[in-house]
């Protein structure tokens, strides 16, 4: 049977009946179901991600700024930045793969990053902060390379006090 890849199958001359258009319902019906099945998908990766993560056994936390902006005031003097994270971070007791967005200001004295679970966090944010996860397997070996100088002279210390 020819085939016309704009209109379709033919029979003799006349084309096959095209799928009736869409009602508006339809479309959200069938964009409702594939965001759903897409939405859950990306929920494994992550989840998947964070257990890879857990098993490179974190001893504090580790996080990769992945992007920043510099924050201007109304002459244009900059006055601090804004940082997009990843991160593995403890969180009421178990470590979590997370998202950040921090507003560092230079004049104010410093906050403590507001860190969130990526699986709880936007869409927007989620989409954002996946593609540099690959980054923060580095960031968390390098944090255990400089712990083990730290903690070496922490156990020098404490047995200087013993003595």
């Amino acid at each position: 049977m020819p085939f016309n890849r704009i209109n379709g199958f033919y029979v003799g001359a006349f084309q096959m009946p095209e799928k009736p258009e869409m009602t508006i319902d339809e479309r959200n019906e069938e964009l409702n179901e594939a965001l759903t099945a897409r939405l859950e998908q990306l929920k494994a990766a992550i989840e998947e991600q964070e257990t890879q993560l857990n098993a490179m056994r974190l001893a504090r936390d580790a996080m990769h700024a992945y992007r920043s902006e510099g924050m201007e005031d109304d002459q244009r003097n900059c006055i601090g930045e804004i940082n997009w994270y990843v991160g593995m971070i403890k969180l009421k007791g178990g470590w979590r793969l997370c998202y950040a967005k921090d507003h560092e200001h230079y004049s104010w004295p410093g906050e403590s990053i507001d860190w969130k679970p990526l699986v709880d966090c936007s869409i927007e944010e989620r989409i954002d902060a996946v593609p540099h996860i690959g980054a923060l397997r580095e960031a968390i070996v390098k944090s255990k390379e400089s712990l083990v100088p730290e903690l070496e002279k922490a156990i020098e210390a404490v047995a200087k006090l013993t003595k």
